[in-house]
């Protein structure tokens, strides 16, 4: 086999890679969601479909901001449930003590995108991404049971709930916000110079550092985007709760990350897309509504989640891993 012919059938099989991880989210989805509306008779109502949206877009929000973060070869943010409670915790604390929502929201936003700097001046310099996360995540945890200790915080009032339950066209604002977030996202990464340099960052490091390409401040961004992701995320779910304490939102790591893996964005880095991970938070909720409707127990559900993720997951490596050889 001459080198040409080598070269043009790995070009071929990285093709057919792309394609496989581009397409392969989407057709789950149809085919779920198609199952779904043969098999439940209450999947396609208005008020099913409307709380799968909302059940969504806190999670859907949170992985599309981590996108960033896997894209530029940092794996993932594994405290980021923490940092999500946090935001809600300063959101309902303004609340409470009559300071207006904007203020609360402003707040969120500017703590999370600070403690996400920092983590990013950390990893770029050589700490390991998921050790510096947990133990991000375990000081902000620890430092809010510490000052709450443990008590409910809430807001007397009722604007807190009008926020995430505000209507436009019918559909809740937090949904509005999920789909224009991610259509910001996409646009940083795939419209933008920095966002090219991140991706190249997260492909290859050393020709991005020997292109001139700041791998500090790549993952500067990376970090302060899955921030304002986390803190929008913390914002509208103390508005659907109406109170937080120290240990709401212990899930979101989790789904967070199973959303970015299933929407196929490449562990390593440089390879995804954040309306591929919106779809994966929208297959792992649709998949979680269908066997609730369907009343299946607990753990059946969970082991039901759990045989797909891996099954997605496994087939998008596997075809990555063929197309390398």
């Amino acid at each position: 086999m001459t080198d040409t012919t080598a070269s043009a059938l790995v070009a071929r099989r990285q093709e057919v890679s792309q394609r496989l991880t581009r397409w392969a989210i989407p057709t789950v989805f149809a085919v779920l969601v198609a199952v779904a509306a043969a098999t439940t008779s209450d999947f396609l109502t208005f008020d099913n479909l409307r709380g799968v949206l909302i059940n969504t877009a806190v999670t859907g929000i949170a992985a599309v901001g981590m996108t960033t973060i896997t894209l530029s070869g940092n794996l993932f943010s594994l405290g980021a449930g923490q940092s999500a409670m946090l935001a809600s915790i300063l959101f309902m604390w303004v609340a409470s003590t009559g300071g207006s929502l904007v203020l609360g929201v402003l707040l969120a936003l500017a703590v999370l995108v600070a403690i996400g700097l920092l983590q990013s001046l950390a990893v770029a310099a050589g700490l390991n991404p998921v050790v510096t996360t947990i133990a991000a995540g375990a000081l902000i945890y620890g430092a809010v049971a510490g000052i709450t200790g443990g008590a409910v915080v809430s807001a007397p009032t009722s604007a807190v709930g009008e926020l995430a339950a505000f209507d436009l066209l019918g559909i809740p604002l937090p949904v509005w916000v999920f789909a224009a977030f991610t259509g910001a996202v996409w646009l940083f990464v795939e419209r933008t110079a920095s966002g090219r340099r991140l991706l190249l960052v997260g492909s290859n490091r050393e020709t991005a550092v020997m292109s001139g390409i700041s791998v500090r401040a790549a993952t500067a961004w990376a970090f302060a985007i899955t921030s304002i992701g986390l803190a929008i995320a913390g914002v509208f779910s103390a508005s659907q709760l109406g109170q937080v304490t120290a240990n709401n939102l212990s899930e979101l790591t989790v789904d967070a990350v199973a959303a970015v893996l299933v929407g196929g964005t490449a562990v390593s880095g440089g390879e995804g897309s954040a309306v591929r991970s919106a779809v994966g938070a929208l297959v792992i909720v649709v998949l979680q509504n269908v066997l609730l409707l369907h009343g299946l127990p607990t753990g059946v559900r969970i082991l039901t989640e759990g045989i797909l993720l891996v099954a997605v997951i496994s087939v998008l490596h596997m075809a990555r891993r063929k197309a390398m050889r």
